[in-house]
Order: C-alpha cells, then structure tokens, then sequence
C-alpha cells in the first residue's frame, strides 16, 4: 500500500504528474499518517501489554472507530464525492484528504498488531512479499505447515475483499457501505479479543 504512494510521492516530485499537480498529497498524507498510526500502536509492546487480551481489544475497537469516522464523513456528504469522477482531475480538495487520514492511521494499527503477535509471514496490508515467501517456502507442499496456511489465508482475504469491494461499489450504497462492513469486522475482532479465555498455567 505504502509502496505505491512512495512511487506517486516520487512521481509528484519529479513533476510526472501534470495532469493531477497535487495528487502527490494524497501519497504523503497517507504515508505520513500510517507511520503515526505505527508509531501509536508500537507503543503497547513497548510497555510489555502488546499480547494483552484487553489492549488488543481496545486497539481494533479503536481501529474500527477511525474506519467509522471516515464512513461518516462520506456519508454525510462533509467529504463530497472524489473529483475524479466529475472531470475535474487537474483540481484538488483537500477535504478528501481526511478520511484518508482516518483509514492510513488506522492501518498502521493492524500491521503492528500482526508483528506483536509473531505473525511476520502474514504483514496484513501488503501481498507481495507474501506472494515470494509462499513460492519459495520449502514446506510449500506439506501437509503440516501452518505458516504457508496462513499466508494463503491472508491472500484469499484480501482477495475475497476486493471482490466483495467491488461489488458494493457498483451499488448505489456505495464506498461508505464498504467502510461500515469494514468497521464491523474491526469491531468483531475486537470483541473476540475481549471475550476469548485466556492461557492456563499449571503450576507446578
């Protein structure tokens, strides 16, 4: 996600951009918010409550909140519909540029959720280097090998997601509906967090 904003962020610096002068704000807002989201949510591991049933509860509650937010304010119609699709693209409003705030911050969240819990193989928000770790992985066809399983778990999803995107979008329910289904699955995750049992230790 943040690879292809480095590269329109880069585009825009070298003035390869003239048709859309400022679309490079969009890159660097989204880049400079997610990194403030990392950096937000890192600080739970730093404090030794990362793996905590109730941080992690409270962290994709909070995630799902940004989501709603920008679910909102598109609803609402305080962000008005994107300038693209009025034929004005060598205009820019920067009031688009809220929502993306919301949604990169809280994206940072779910990348540093997946690296506190030990799960490296599967980054969340990107595909590529899950695509080279599932064709180099040398266990690729074993039967037991739970790290490929969650690998292609993560590709299905997302792919599924893009899917299940699209044809909201072509709905007259539109990107909010996306953003309220995507908040709800935050929330249910979080709940889940809140409610599952937690280890037992037999002491000896």
């Amino acid at each position: 996600m943040q690879t292809g904003n480095t590269i329109f962020l880069a585009l825009g610096a070298s003035t390869q951009t003239t048709t859309r002068p400022f679309g490079w704000v969009k890159s660097i807002i989204s880049i400079f918010f997610f990194l403030c989201g990392c950096l937000f949510f890192a600080q739970t591991r730093h404090f030794g409550a990362g793996k905590s049933r109730g941080i992690l509860a409270i962290s994709f509650l909070f995630q799902g909140i940004c989501i709603i937010i920008a679910a909102l304010l598109v609803q609402t119609n305080v962000v008005p519909e994107p300038i693209a699709f009025l034929g004005l693209e060598d205009k820019v409003n920067f009031v688009e540029l809220i929502p993306l705030a919301f949604l990169a911050f809280q994206s940072g969240g779910q990348i540093v959720t997946s690296r506190i819990l030990g799960f490296n193989e599967v980054p969340t928000t990107v595909l590529t280097s899950v695509y080279c770790d599932l064709a180099s992985d040398p266990k690729l066809l074993a039967w037991d090998n739970i790290k490929r399983n969650r690998r292609a778990c993560a590709v299905l999803a997302i792919l599924s997601g893009g899917i299940i995107g699209g044809w909201i979008s072509q709905t007259s329910a539109g990107l909010p509906a996306a953003l309220w289904l995507a908040a709800a699955i935050k929330f249910v995750i979080s709940f889940s967090w809140a409610v599952w049992k937690p280890k037992t230790v037999a002491l000896e």
